[in-house]
């Protein structure tokens, strides 16, 4: 069997063994090339193989321990993007081989039930360090970083060549240095970190859906609730005020009517009491800032805010993409409906009031609005009637973001959304 054969059908395996990886698995790209050593992957799920490892696998062992051995290397190299190692890695400029061994140790601890680690490639483990496991990658970069390159080197079992450490490298989907072998736009598949996001939710919705859920490694569990759950009070207190909008805008639209007689009247026989009448089911718009000053990452999170708030309040959401002009509203009415935001118009100038308006404009208007922005956008200097939430995101410490004018627009009007949920 040819070493692609080989990878294709240790993937199948993986997806058996491993059911909740399958769309993870299933979007990386094949590159067989003998100038990584085992492995690698980048951002867009491209991976990588040395067809020699895989045929040195392959000979070491029954076909059987083949594919639990390769499968291994799959999930790993897939493990690098799920939890966002380049990113991490570029928040801290990381040095890129010593994040290498960081984040093989917070990975390499997981016990996957029908998976092996190659015996003739042997992974790092954080006992090898005497470190203990289920750590984050940065706990182990700044635990190894106090030992010294070359202690580290020497206890991880890396070879000096020609002066230099022989150091693991699996790409820029684990440290976020582009290397040789990685494929440009023109052969390799590319996508933006919106549609990455959308498979690191895919699969985190897939384990907790999933009945061995409570036999995952502990560091994978803690991922799902991570990814799936509100993480910090930034999201209690969106929820609390986008629940609050959306009650004001239902409740203007209901009022007591004649016809329907109340469900008390024999009570208050013979006076006809009236019941409240009119269309109690919520609806929400969310104006999704597209402009040029909106990066993946941004517009990544949005993706996964809409989600939140789908999720959230069990009800449709329609979704308006906005630069210089409105676009065309999209409808998501169940998370499964998210490869509709995969690719959002935009990409220009930025004026939100224009998404605002189209969406108070929709048919049937809307009960609240939520805007979602990096506040570079001119704002509306005067209130709507109907309630307009603005989650403004930010990065890291940043002092400031331009925000509505206060007055008319209260502090209780924005929620401030820190990337990435930090």
């Amino acid at each position: 069997m040819t070493p692609e054969a080989l990878i294709r059908f240790a993937r199948a395996y993986c997806a058996q063994k491993l059911p909740w990886f399958a769309p993870a698995l299933f979007q990386c790209r094949i590159h067989l090339t003998e100038q990584v050593k085992i492995a690698a992957i980048d951002p867009n799920f491209n991976i990588y193989f040395n067809p020699r490892a895989i045929e040195a696998i392959d000979g070491s062992t029954d076909r059987d321990g083949s594919l639990a051995q390769i499968g291994f290397l799959w999930i790993h190299e897939i493990s690098h993007v799920l939890r966002e190692h380049y990113l991490r890695s570029k928040e801290r400029n990381a040095r890129p081989y010593l994040w290498n061994v960081a984040a093989d140790l917070e990975i390499n601890d997981s016990d996957w039930k029908g998976l092996t680690m190659p015996r003739r490639f042997p992974g790092l483990l954080p006992s090898r360090f005497q470190m203990r496991n289920g750590q984050l990658t940065e706990y182990y970069y700044q635990m190894l970083g106090g030992k010294g390159e070359a202690v580290v080197a020497s206890l991880a079992g890396i070879q000096e060549v020609d002066g230099n450490w022989d150091w693991p490298d699996e790409g820029s989907g684990v440290h976020g240095h582009s290397r040789p072998w990685e494929v440009r736009h023109t052969d390799g598949q590319q996508l933006d970190e919106m549609e990455v996001d959308m498979v690191r939710r895919s699969v985190a919705m897939e384990m907790k859906k999933s009945s061995g859920m409570g036999s995952m490694p502990g560091n994978w569990s803690r991922w799902v609730e991570d990814k799936l759950q509100p993480r910090v009070d930034w999201r209690q207190v969106l929820r609390h005020r986008m629940s609050v909008a959306i009650n004001q805008g239902v409740g203007s639209r209901i009022d007591y009517s004649y016809r329907r007689p109340s469900r008390r009247q024999a009570v208050y026989h013979p006076i006809l009491p009236p019941s409240l009448g009119g269309d109690m089911s919520a609806r929400i718009t969310c104006v999704v800032d597209t402009s040029g000053s909106m990066g993946p990452e941004e517009l990544g999170q949005a993706v996964g805010e809409v989600c939140a708030v789908l999720e959230a309040f069990q009800i449709p959401v329609t979704i308006i993409p906005c630069d210089a002009r409105a676009y065309e509203p999209i409808m998501i009415a169940t998370p499964s409906d998210s490869f509709k935001l995969k690719t959002l118009k935009g990409g220009g100038g930025t004026n939100i009031i224009v998404g605002i308006e189209a969406a108070l404009a929709g048919k049937p208007a809307p009960d609240s609005v939520l805007v979602l922005t990096d506040g570079y956008t001119p704002y509306p200097k005067q209130l709507y009637k109907t309630p307009v939430v603005f989650g403004i995101f930010t990065r890291g410490r940043q002092a400031s973001v331009p925000k509505p004018p206060n007055p008319p627009w209260k502090p209780d009007t924005v929620v401030e959304i820190p990337l990435n949920g930090n």
